[in-house]
């Protein structure tokens, strides 16, 4: 009989260690679901930023090439004017 009652132990231990995984294995789960909405919300951060660095860097180039022309201009006024 003392072994018997020994197996039931055991076996109501185990059950315990079974909610505790079960437990332990939804609170995973849920903190998993809420790391991967945070990462593809970063994601969608980065990709944004990363549109707009490229934006600037168009934005800058144009400017480059505007402000160059514009001192080529300059320049070839100067030169005119000296001419005269």
């Amino acid at each position: 009989m003392e072994t018997l009652s020994v197996l039931e132990k055991k076996v109501v231990s185990l059950i315990d260690i079974i909610k505790q995984l079960k437990t332990e294995n939804a609170r995973l789960v849920e903190e998993n679901e809420q790391l991967a909405t945070k990462l593809t919300m970063m994601q969608s951060v980065v990709h944004n930023d990363a549109k707009r660095v490229e934006e600037l860097d168009n934005e800058k180039a144009l400017t480059k090439m505007v402000v160059d022309d514009l001192i080529k201009s300059i320049d070839s006024l100067v030169q005119d004017e000296k001419q005269l």
